[in-house]
């Protein structure tokens, strides 16, 4: 799987699209989501606001000659572990090793795409 352009918008829009795929909830198939995709994306979606972020940069500073230091840049370094297992048990959602892993990975993209410079 790959994360593009994630933000607020898109994570709506796919739990939207997900929440009419599941079974039993609308229509069978989201377009560019295999089903056996769906539970470790719920998964992601249930904590994808569990992040881990440290502040790179001099915080906007101004230099005593005048000038100025780059603003902060907030960096994903990836997701609190502690409270990805409180929200997943708070879901009822069973942590598999094959769904752990797969949630690692989309942790990693998700990582990437929120840390890549516009």
């Amino acid at each position: 799987m790959q994360a593009a352009g994630m933000d607020a918008a898109s994570l709506a829009n796919l739990r939207e699209a997900l929440g009419n795929s599941q079974p039993g909830h609308g229509s069978d198939e989201f377009d560019g989501l295999w089903r056996e995709h769906v539970p470790v994306v719920d998964a992601f979606l249930a904590v994808s606001s569990q992040w881990r972020t440290a502040s790179a940069g001099a915080g906007g500073m101004i230099t005593p000659a005048g000038g100025v230091i780059a603003p902060n840049a907030l960096v994903f370094i990836g997701l609190d572990y502690a409270a990805v297992r409180v929200g997943l048990d708070a879901e009822g959602i069973v942590v598999t090793p094959e769904l752990w892993r797969d949630l690692r990975t989309i942790e990693a993209a998700a990582a990437s795409a929120l840390n890549e410079d516009d």
